[in-house]
């Protein structure tokens, strides 16, 4: 299968409750590096995914039955907009579904006038910062990150994320498009 056998589009109401399972099913990769309590965490509350659907900030990646294989989850923060959550099912990974779901976010942060496109991340997982550095996302020195961000690294932390494994990424809008990036890193795969 290639990227293009999946949709990229606009979760619908009725795709909520099948989000939580390719959540858990993404998740499953931190078994295999220590991090066994984030595959079987919590999966994002069912409530914000409702209201980030009805604010069309979450987009699902849809196979050709159109069932949700994989999802991104974003929303403002600091005047960027922010990247909550990426999640493809264990059984669509490495298809470059991946980077379809943030490129539509790339997309709807230029619509939307946002500064920037940012998240925040394993710095050292090879599907972590390392994917979004080969997107174009560079990091960004936690000292001089907005409030909101520091903010999501402390709840991270709280969490139980080790800190000096987390850091802040950003991709700037006000810079020519990373398409060509986005679709190299695709036939890298």
């Amino acid at each position: 299968m290639s990227p293009s056998d999946f949709a990229i589009r606009l979760a619908r109401p009725d795709d909520l409750a099948r989000l939580g399972p390719v959540e858990r099913s993404a998740a499953s990769v931190f078994r295999d590096v220590g991090l066994a309590w984030l595959a079987d965490g919590e999966t994002m509350d069912p409530d914000v995914l409702a209201a980030l659907c009805r604010k069309e900030t979450l987009w699902v990646a849809a196979d050709e039955r159109d069932e949700p294989v994989g999802f991104l989850a974003g929303h403002a923060l600091d005047g960027s907009f922010y990247i909550a959550e990426v999640s493809v099912a264990a059984s669509h990974q490495r298809l470059g579904i991946g980077n379809r779901l943030v490129e539509a976010a790339i997309s709807h942060g230029r619509r939307m006038g946002f500064a920037a496109v940012t998240l925040t991340t394993y710095r050292d997982l090879s599907w972590n910062g390392p994917f979004y550095a080969r997107l174009g996302f560079v990091e960004i020195d936690t000292d001089e990150a907005r409030p909101g961000h520091r903010g999501k690294l402390r709840e991270e932390a709280e969490a139980g994320h080790d800190p000096a494994r987390r850091c802040i990424m950003a991709l700037r809008l006000d810079q020519p498009a990373r398409s060509s990036r986005i679709a190299e890193s695709r036939s890298n795969r």
